[in-house]
């Protein structure tokens, strides 16, 4: 089959501001419009898909099948022009597809996730969605089917991804926080083994040294009591020598008087 696949995502070169952007000339009014009939008998299992899809996923998917895009704009921004037009929910896909010329496209709404409009999961379902139609016979329905799995698929990747992340997170931020009450520990422990023993020395000095402080002081009592004494003593004698110095004066004097 030769089927050309696009994939229009936020982030592609394809943008949906062009001149003819208002002459898509295509109404979407339910989640398939399949004017070629290319579903058959199968509409009603790709309708079921569908909305499979959106309770496992939140993702809104219409699909379009037509004969021909007949525009002269590019493939990917007829598509992201149709898509624009038609104000979607947040997360919806389209798929579009021109069956006579040959041509496939995948288109993610500009008000959608991050992990369903990002460039890498636009190709991913353009890829699923084209590979059932590169058969001897195209299988359409399957076609549509493959996409709506990858979406599932895609979905789970990027949960996986958050939670891990979120994951990783926590346990960084309980390490740190363990990290940290870990070294108040030990820092308190350490201050309070540099305390005890101070205050256990300070407490058996003081009671080991109680008498002998008391000895101490007697002692310098005593010893200052001493000095005082040896210091009257000597007072004394000075005087009893300055008394008898000032006897034997008035002694020679009274001598002298009498001669």
């Amino acid at each position: 089959m030769w089927i050309t696949a696009y994939a229009y995502g936020d982030n592609s070169d394809g943008s949906g501001n062009d001149s003819n952007s208002s002459n898509s000339g295509v109404t979407i009014t339910d989640n398939i419009t399949d004017t070629e009939n290319l579903l058959g008998s199968h509409a009603a299992e790709v309708t079921d898909a569908i909305a499979k899809t959106e309770q496992e996923t939140g993702v809104h998917v219409h699909l379009l099948y037509l004969s021909s895009f007949n525009s002269d704009q590019t493939p990917q921004k007829w598509a992201s022009t149709v898509l624009e037009s038609t104000n979607p929910k947040p997360n919806t896909v389209l798929l579009a597809v021109a069956s006579n010329d040959g041509n496939l496209v995948v288109a993610v709404s500009s008000n959608s996730d991050e992990w369903l409009k990002s460039q890498e999961t636009v190709d991913k379902l353009s890829a699923a969605a084209q590979e059932p139609l590169m058969k001897s016979t195209p299988d359409w329905p399957g076609s549509a089917t493959s996409m709506m799995e990858q979406i599932v698929q895609s979905k789970k990747t990027s949960t996986s991804s958050s939670s891990v992340t979120i994951g990783v997170i926590v346990m960084i931020v309980v390490l740190v926080v363990l990290l940290i009450v870990v070294a108040l520990m030990l820092i308190i422990r350490v201050r309070s083994k540099g305390k005890k023993p101070r205050r256990a020395n300070r407490q058996a000095l003081s009671r080991d040294e109680k008498k002998a402080r008391k000895a101490r002081i007697a002692q310098r009592k005593a010893q200052r009591k001493a000095r005082q004494a040896a210091g009257e003593k000597a007072e004394t004698a000075d005087e009893n020598e300055e008394s008898g110095s000032e006897s034997n004066i008035e002694s020679l004097d009274e001598e002298r008087d009498n001669e």
